[in-house]
């Protein structure tokens, strides 16, 4: 991740509600969430949520606060340098005769698939660092993004 953020991760109870109030928790406190994802764990009836945080905010006043929502059963920060964290983005770029072969050398610089393509436009798929995606992001700028889509930051502990 980057050095101007942290990751948090929690564990908590897969309940109705239990999202709303750790996001309006943020929102009082006036923490800038930069991330947040949630699913399913490998304990039945828990969720993990990884949830990314800019570095001014007071991760300890953060733990405080959401161990005073019940559901929440854990929370960790994860070490910077021993996380595997990734972001997944697809990138829908206009597809022009002049820019075929470099959206296509650059997709396949990244490690990136092309999951649906036309004569107008392909969608790309990249699964990596936060860091990369934003590179890949910036270079495919100059054909022409039409849409894109993330899902926030993932992340464990290795």
């Amino acid at each position: 991740m980057s050095p101007k953020t942290h990751t948090l991760v929690a564990l908590v109870e897969n309940k109705a509600g239990v999202l709303n109030r750790i996001a309006s928790l943020f929102r009082r406190r006036r923490f800038n969430i930069e991330s947040l994802t949630v699913g399913h764990s490998e304990k039945e009836g828990l969720s993990r949520m990884t949830i990314v945080v800019d570095k001014e905010t007071n991760v300890d006043q953060v733990f405080r606060q959401m161990y005073k929502i019940v559901e929440v059963i854990k929370i960790k920060k994860l070490d910077e340098e021993k996380a595997i964290v990734r972001d997944l983005a697809l990138v829908k770029v206009k597809l022009t005769p002049p820019t075929r072969a470099k959206i296509l050398k650059t997709i396949n610089l990244f490690g990136a698939k092309i999951v649906k393509k036309n004569s107008k436009y392909l969608i790309a798929e990249i699964c990596e660092q936060p860091e990369k995606i934003e590179r890949f992001i910036d270079l495919m700028k100059d054909f022409g993004i039409i849409e894109i889509a993330r899902t926030g930051v993932t992340a464990v502990s290795s």
